[in-house]
């Protein structure tokens, strides 16, 4: 066992001082770690979310609507509902898609689309803890967020089960991975 006397102590301490005086000392810059998945959108300006909103919007009509919801302070659901458009569109149109769910004469804002438009949020927000708990590398982002899909609220309990405490697994993220697919095998889904 090594002791240090109180001269080396003084004498590391008064050259870290220097140090600090002369401006000599590394800063550490923090950056942002950029997120696999986007939770909620950033509120955007009006031209930007314009852009977006040019790959479902055919109808000068709906321009007035949409308008209309942005004035309200519903950009971020406007955009995450035109990307459901975008990702669900099968054989009917991204446009006539969206359409229905803004549309007034139908009702869908208040009762369907916000709600859904808060559950894909909610699915991101479970995949990226998912992430995060696991410490899954950005590529993974495509595969937990199809899971967390596929599960739904259900994902969080498999998290629970593969990262209990007390239990001895090694692999978390293997265990995860295993259990959601087992599922799917019961389900007899894919």
């Amino acid at each position: 066992m090594s002791t240090v006397t109180a001269g080396e102590v003084l004498a590391d301490r008064v050259a870290q001082f220097k140090q600090t005086q002369e401006g000599r000392v590394a800063v550490q810059v923090y950056e942002p770690k950029v997120l696999p998945i986007i939770v909620k959108p950033k509120a955007s300006s009006w031209e930007d979310l314009e852009q977006k909103l040019k790959q479902v919007i055919n109808l000068p009509g709906l321009w007035v609507t949409v308008g209309e919801l942005y004035d309200q302070g519903y950009g971020a659901e406007l955009e995450t509902a035109a990307e459901i458009a975008l990702a669900v569109h099968k054989k009917e149109s991204p446009c006539n898609l969206f359409a229905t769910m803004v549309s007034k004469k139908s009702g869908n804002w208040f009762t369907k689309t916000l709600k859904k438009t808060h559950e894909v949020w909610q699915i991101r927000r479970n995949a990226l803890h998912v992430m995060e708990r696991l410490n899954l590398a950005a590529t993974t982002a495509k595969k937990v967020l199809s899971i967390a899909w596929k599960l739904k609220g259900s994902i969080m309990h498999y998290l629970g089960l593969a990262t209990e405490q007390g239990t001895g697994i090694k692999n978390p993220a293997g265990v995860f991975f295993a259990l959601t697919k087992q599922r799917k095998l019961q389900t007899g889904s894919s």
